[in-house]
Parts: C-alpha cells; structure tokens; sequence
C-alpha cells in the first residue's frame, strides 16, 4: 500500500447532520400544504424521488442538484396535492443546507487532521462552500457534483475526484455515511472505505467509525 496522501469524505450526515430546524419547518409546511400529515413518509417519498433523479442526471445529462430538488417536489405535488410554488420549498430546503450544524467531532478532525481533507459532495458547490464558510472549516477542496457531472452513487464520481486531485486509489481513503451512496461507489475504485453513523456492515472491507478521529489510527 502507498503512503495515503489525502483524505475524501461525504458532507451531510458524516460532516452535518442530516437533521435540522430547516427541515424540520419544510417538513412542517408540506404537512400544512399537502394531504399527506405524516411529515416522516412525506420526506421518505421525496428522498425516494430525488435518489432516482439523481442517477437520472449523470454525464451527458447532469442537471445541478437545485434543479433536481425542483423536479422532484413538482413530482411530490402531483402525488400529495402538494400546493405552492417548488421554488418556494427549495428554497427552504437550501436553508438546511446552508445552515445545518456539523458534528462535533468536525472540528477536531479538521484541526488533527495530518492529510488534506476533500470533501466529496452531491450537493451544489455553492451550498457546501458557504456551509463550510460559516461553520469556519476549511478544506483542502471541494469536488461536487456540478465538479465531475456525476452523482453518487456512481463510480464515475469517485474516478473524477482521483484526477482531480491527481491521486492513485491507494493513496486515498474516503469517509461516508451510506452503504449504498458512499461506500459501494468507493470500493468499486480501489479507495478504501470507512463508514460512520447509523448503518452497521459485515463487510470486511469496510471498517466501521464510531467517530470521525477514530480513523486516525488507519492512517
């Protein structure tokens, strides 16, 4: 194995939490505008619709995550008579991403951190940027979507963040969240994947965290 000389990892729900008081009033006011009342299987059925737009838009047909989201909530509103306008629950679902607090263990792993840290994001490059701005973390990069025209889960995205930073698989390790997002796209490259949260593997392969500075002792 070659000396590792970066670290990849996933932003919302490894770096943020998935969760937050903007979600929670999007959710809020679908429920007070829609006929569905149950805001978990409203986000259940948007997150459902928006996973498969995303590997809709890839390579030759990439459209930018905000434009996905929009076609994804006008979708929602012919299933639930959604009323209002997309734009207007977009645009609250950009403050969640905006504004969403990081983990934290970001702040250590940041500062402890002896590789430079890329973050690897399906989200528009904006978003992240301000995030990171007000949350006063500084990566090394950020390769998004709009970066490799590819979302994750596709492999391609991971093969585009190796050129970009000009880096062989085996000098890399990434850092995610999801079984099926994160950690199968970046096996399927060579780099060497290290899950956090909530979801458990039996796969050796994949070394489990229970927090971001445990992965410290792989380096």
């Amino acid at each position: 194995m070659k000396m590792l000389k970066a670290i990849f990892i996933d932003h919302m729900g490894t770096l943020v939490y998935e969760q937050s008081e903007y979600l929670e009033a999007l959710l809020k006011k679908c429920v007070e505008h829609s006929d569905e009342k149950d805001p978990q299987k409203i986000a259940d059925l948007w997150q459902k619709k928006h996973d498969a737009l995303l590997k809709k838009y890839n390579g030759e047909n990439f459209k930018k995550e905000y434009d996905i989201v929009l076609e994804a909530f006008d979708d929602l509103k012919a299933e639930i008579n959604l009323e209002g306008d997309s734009h207007e629950y977009c645009d609250l679902l950009v403050q969640h991403w905006l504004h969403t607090p990081a983990y934290d263990d970001a702040y250590d792993f940041f500062e402890q951190c002896p590789l430079p840290i890329y973050i690897i994001t399906n989200n528009d490059t904006c978003y992240v940027e301000e995030s990171m701005k007000l949350l006063e973390l500084k990566p090394k990069g950020i390769i998004s979507s709009e970066t490799t025209h590819y979302y994750k889960p596709a492999k391609e995205m991971f093969e585009k963040a190796l050129a970009i930073t000009k880096l062989n698989a085996d000098e890399a390790i990434y850092i995610g969240d999801s079984l099926n997002k994160d950690m199968e796209a970046a096996k399927a490259v060579g780099i060497r994947a290290f899950l956090i949260g909530k979801e458990k593997t039996d796969d050796p392969d994949i070394q489990s965290l229970e927090s971001l500075l445990d992965v410290f002792q792989y380096l």
